[in-house]
């Protein structure tokens, strides 16, 4: 090597191997002091970009779970609401099947109807004033709410509806209703006919005949037995027609009309058909008694006003969707009447079809929770899994950078020494001159 002065190669050498050891010691020094591998782009461009990304999904995962979390409050808010709007649909089926009963007396019932009209009220003021953050949930304003509960667009819960529990909303019911609404009993009911004609004991058999979808049924009621007065004689086909409530679906209600020797007589039809209206319901004769699912005979053959007391022409259902004769669609619970036995036997029907509805709602809500539970258990999972790996990217090995700056603490150390060695090397020129 040529012995020069301008030009130190050596020390050159040594100032570069210095800096270059100088910068990994920055570097460690600066990823120990953070507790990161990657401090800027410059560290692992490709591994920042992955982690970001990463760390996108993980604050967005994050807020999701705290949504999830928000739904679960709501749903408990809503089911515990609908809870005690389901205890007070039950106490008012408890006073509409208690104003069932023949024995009240008209002061009774207006005493079951006060209570009644009140839990109405209340499960109204419930259904118009639960909220969530200011958000009526009860009154059917609630519908096609979307929770996000996931870090990316579309990643979201809907829930349809929650269900309108006011009083006029609630409970929807279909049933056929007519009457005879007033049957004299002063006298013989049939004008002039003698009053033997009700102790005649050789009735024949009178049934119900209902036609649905096509198909007719007859249901015998069997005969009548002998009757003393036109108010046993009515007694007699209420009770004829109340024992096969079950296959028919028809009920009938018997009310005296105060101040008077007359009698209401009410039939309540709730056999629907396969269109959820009411069917077509008929009274009259058996053609054969013999054969009680045959056909009814002539009109009136014993379905007569003199031998029961009705007119089979006004009491006949016809079946068919609201609007049709003597057939009901009746929404809500605001306007249940228990003041009546027909009253409370629509008010069973209403309030029946409203639980239903409430905890139908409920089990609904129910397996949202759950979902919802699920869906932050499986955000927790996430969040876990990509933190980890993100850990793994960008958090610095501690054991790793406390070496490397054990090593470049020394390799700075030996490169100044060797910075200064390398300074010395042009003085052996001097010798040269010197001799």
């Amino acid at each position: 090597m040529a012995a020069t002065i301008n030009t130190n190669i050596a020390s050159i050498n040594a100032q570069r191997n210095l800096a270059l050891s100088g910068q990994s010691l920055n570097t460690t020094m600066q990823r120990l002091s953070s507790g990161l591998r990657v401090n800027s782009a410059k560290d692992d461009a490709a591994g920042l970009a992955i982690a970001e990304r990463m760390n996108t999904q993980v604050k967005g995962l994050t807020v999701a779970s705290r949504n999830a979390n928000d739904g679960i409050s709501l749903a408990q808010t809503a089911e515990g609401a609908l809870g005690k709007v389901g205890d007070m649909l039950q106490r008012m089926r408890e006073l509409a099947v208690q104003a069932g009963n023949a024995t009240n007396s008209a002061s009774d019932r207006k005493a079951l109807q006060a209570e009644v009209s009140q839990l109405s009220a209340e499960i109204d003021r419930v259904a118009k004033q639960t909220n969530f953050n200011g958000t009526k949930i009860l009154d059917g304003s609630f519908a096609g709410a979307v929770f996000q509960v996931g870090a990316n667009s579309g990643d979201n819960i809907t829930l349809g509806a929650l269900v309108d529990t006011r009083s006029s909303q609630l409970s929807s019911v279909s049933y056929a209703k007519t009457e005879e609404a007033s049957v004299g009993t002063a006298t013989p009911i049939a004008a002039g006919q003698p009053l033997a004609d009700f102790t005649v004991p050789s009735v024949g058999d009178i049934g119900i005949q209902i036609t649905s979808g096509g198909t007719t049924t007859t249901v015998s009621l069997g005969k009548l037995p002998a009757a003393d007065s036109p108010q046993q004689r009515l007694g007699q086909v209420v009770e004829a027609i109340n024992k096969k409530s079950a296959d028919t679906g028809v009920s009938a209600y018997l009310t005296k009309i105060e101040g008077t020797e007359n009698y209401k007589v009410e039939f309540m039809s709730e056999k629907l058909d396969a269109n959820g209206g009411p069917v077509q319901v008929q009274f009259g004769s058996i053609t054969d008694p013999a054969d009680p699912t045959g056909t009814f005979g002539s009109p009136g053959a014993d379905f007569t006003a003199a031998m029961t007391g009705l007119d089979t022409a006004n009491i006949n259902i016809a079946g068919g969707t609201a609007g049709a004769s003597s057939v009901m669609d009746a929404r809500g619970i605001e306007d249940v009447d228990v003041s009546t036995q027909s009253g409370a036997w629509v008010a069973l029907k209403k309030i029946d079809s409203a639980v239903d509805q409430v905890n139908g709602a409920r089990a609904t809500l129910g397996a949202v929770q759950a979902r919802f539970e699920n869906t932050v258990n499986n955000i927790d999972i996430q969040v876990e899994n990509l933190s980890a790996a993100r850990g793994r990217i960008i958090d610095a090995d501690f054991a790793a950078e406390t070496a490397n700056l054990s090593r470049t603490q020394i390799l700075q150390q030996a490169g100044t020494a060797m910075v200064a060695q390398a300074n010395q090397i042009p003085q052996n020129v001097l010798q040269l001159l010197q001799g």
